[in-house]
């Protein structure tokens, strides 16, 4: 079973264990311009407590992998293109796809809500 991000692409980040090396190498290089030392994979998306260099975090992954349009949302099928690099499993490609149409993919007060908004909703979703 799968267990991990942040497609997180978040999503991807706390929901799959089995990562690509460009994923991890995006991971890290955001965990470090952000300054965020934590480990987004063991994070509860719905603990208000979310820490905002978290939610940085995956905006830095989101914006690195070309997800965020020019207004600040969402590009869901840019976002589609994370789980198919991914996820090797058909029905869990599923899902997420699934759960990419229904989630808010709008602009939020700055990338890092939209992205932690739209991870946290993915999550929601799919688990």
């Amino acid at each position: 079973m799968y267990c991990s991000q942040l497609v997180f692409f978040a999503v991807l980040l706390t929901t799959h264990s089995v990562l690509s090396q460009k994923f991890d190498e995006i991971k890290e290089a955001c965990n470090k311009e952000i300054g965020f030392d934590g480990d987004i994979e063991t994070l509860h998306y719905n603990d208000p407590a979310f820490p905002k260099e978290a939610k940085c975090a995956l905006a830095c992954a989101l914006d690195k992998k070309g997800v965020f349009k020019a207004d600040g949302s969402i590009d869901r099928e840019k976002e589609k293109a994370i789980p198919e690099e991914i996820i090797k499993d058909d029905e869990l490609k599923k899902k997420y796809h699934k759960a990419i149409d229904e989630c808010d993919a709008s602009a939020k007060a700055n990338k890092c809500e939209t992205a932690y908004e739209f991870v946290k909703c993915l999550k929601n979703k799919v688990m």
